[in-house]
């Protein structure tokens, strides 16, 4: 079992390479400061959810966090601890992990019993953990089936009589070193009577007979080639070299199997939580974006989230975030309502120079990736399908072509285009900006037209602002929704047009 707070199911996402064309990526390292965290919140946005069900859960999440502030930096601090011990492990591990080569016995069972000891610190730091999580996910009323599951499995745990006899195998070896102690291993032997096995299944100290906890885990019944063996200092010590080396031998096998029991034991538990620390830069970016919303009066809204089947966009008053990270105060940022309907193939927008195409488009963009994230949206209220996959091409964003060299830009955007197109698949949305702006007009519309044509056989919408006028004309058979910027007072603000 592994837990995670960005996944509620395991899924493999698209990677979705748009956020330099949208201009995602300036707009969160301007709201976002901090280098490190911006970069993985972005690394998530590039990775779009493809379930509702993984939307959900991380909305969930995010409404606790939001609900309840003293959670969050309580969670933090504590998975923040739990992922730091895990990397002390492995650390203090490196240096003690036994090897055979050129050791004798006892050297090698010394060293063995250090790796052991090392392990050993661990199991009951561990139940330690999973009380503080649990003490601190019962402190607060949370609502996410995410942390309310966490919170179940750490009351299962603690009461899980398997992890504490375990803890208490480790306790064994965690104070004391083997002299002080009587070791009962049990060997198998094959038809040769060649050592197969070797087996810890007892530990007493010399001054009380406490009670075997190995019974439960390393026990077995007792067979024809089963052979138990009592190996202390005492009874070894005035015997030939020889026997001493193989009773030391035996022991050490013994050592060694056990260390390496509770080691994958204590691994495969550590797994289940860790990583959470990582995962929760996400929700602190989140947190950030939504103060952000709030001191700036701007409204924003957790979108509801629908199955790819519905194939829907539709968002009231939404804005462009970038706009707002520049400065932009909420009153001078122009509101539009989008609508891409399950029967509409797809969009086309127009308008002259800086009437606020771009920022549309880019608004539509931004507020499919955020919802396809977990993410709250620049929209008071929304409705948002799932895509399969997001494709953008922003002519203006293609620094390669050289001002000037039309032919060569051109070029360079067909194959552009020809990419996405042979990566399309069912529920795709492209997202286009300006493209084959860059030759005459009637080459351009006559080319994008038949893209255009082809992208409802595939599945697939576009949103689609340009200057080619003539292809309004030649799509007006079509199941496409025609809109226009405004002009004078109106500028900035989207209308529907009849052709």
């Amino acid at each position: 079992m592994k837990f995670s707070l960005l996944y509620k199911i395991p899924e493999t996402p698209n990677l979705c390479d748009v956020v330099y064309d949208l201009s995602v990526d300036k707009a969160v390292r301007l709201i976002y400061t901090d280098a490190r965290r911006a970069d993985y919140f972005l690394s998530v946005l590039m990775k779009p959810l493809l379930t509702t069900e993984n939307v959900y859960y991380r909305q969930e999440i995010l409404k606790d966090f939001l609900n309840i502030p003293k959670l969050f930096s309580d969670v933090k601090l504590i998975f923040n601890r739990y992922d730091k011990m895990k990397n002390d492990w492995r650390e203090l591990r490196s240096g003690v992990y036994p090897t055979a080569s050129g050791v004798n016995q006892r050297a090698l069972r010394e060293r063995t019993y250090e790796s052991l000891k090392t392990t050993a610190i661990f199991p009951k730091s561990i139940i330690s953990f999973y009380r503080s999580i649990l003490d601190i996910l019962s402190k607060y009323e949370i609502q996410s089936e995410g942390l309310t599951n966490f919170k179940q499995y750490c009351s299962e745990m603690i009461e899980n009589n398997s992890l504490n006899e375990i803890a208490k195998i480790a306790a064994l070896f965690q104070y004391h070193s083997p002299d002080m102690y009587n070791f009962s291993v049990r060997i198998n032997l094959d038809e040769t009577l060649k050592l197969c096995v070797c087996d810890l299944c007892g530990i007493t100290d010399f001054e009380t007979e406490s009670a075997n906890p190995f019974r439960k885990f390393f026990g077995k019944k007792k067979t024809e080639t089963d052979y138990f063996t009592d190996v202390g200092e005492d009874e070894t010590a005035d015997t030939a070299g020889e026997t001493i080396d193989d009773t030391l031998f035996i022991l050490n096998e013994a050592l060694h199997h056990i260390d390496a029991a509770l080691t994958q034991i204590t691994n495969d538990v550590y797994e289940i939580f860790y990583g959470f620390s990582t995962e929760l830069q996400f929700y602190e970016a989140a947190l950030h974006f939504t103060n952000w919303f709030k001191n700036n009066n701007l409204q924003f809204s957790f979108p509801k989230v629908l199955p790819m089947e519905d194939d829907i966009f539709r968002a009231e008053n939404l804005y462009d975030m970038l706009l707002a990270a520049e400065g932009k105060k909420s009153g001078g940022i122009v509101e539009n309502d989008a609508l891409l309907g399950s029967n509409e193939n797809g969009i086309l927008i127009k308008g002259a120079n800086k009437t606020g195409k771009t920022s549309y488009l880019r608004a539509i963009g931004l507020a499919q990736l955020f919802a396809q994230a977990g993410l709250p949206v620049c929209a008071p209220d929304s409705e948002i399908s799932i895509r399969s996959v997001v494709f953008t091409h922003f002519s203006a964003a293609e620094e390669d072509f050289k001002m000037g060299d039309t032919a060569g830009r051109f070029e360079g955007e067909v194959q552009l285009v020809a990419k996405i197109v042979d990566n399309l698949q069912r529920y795709s949305l492209i997202l286009l900006n300006e493209t084959f702006q860059t030759t005459s007009y009637s080459e351009g519309t006559e080319g994008i037209y038949h893209i255009l044509s082809a992208l409802p056989m595939a599945g697939s919408k576009f949103v689609f602002v340009t200057r080619l006028n003539g292809l309004f004309e030649m799509m007006k058979e079509q199941d496409v929704k025609y809109l226009e910027t405004g002009y004078k007072d109106d500028l900035y603000k989207i209308s529907t047009i009849k052709l």
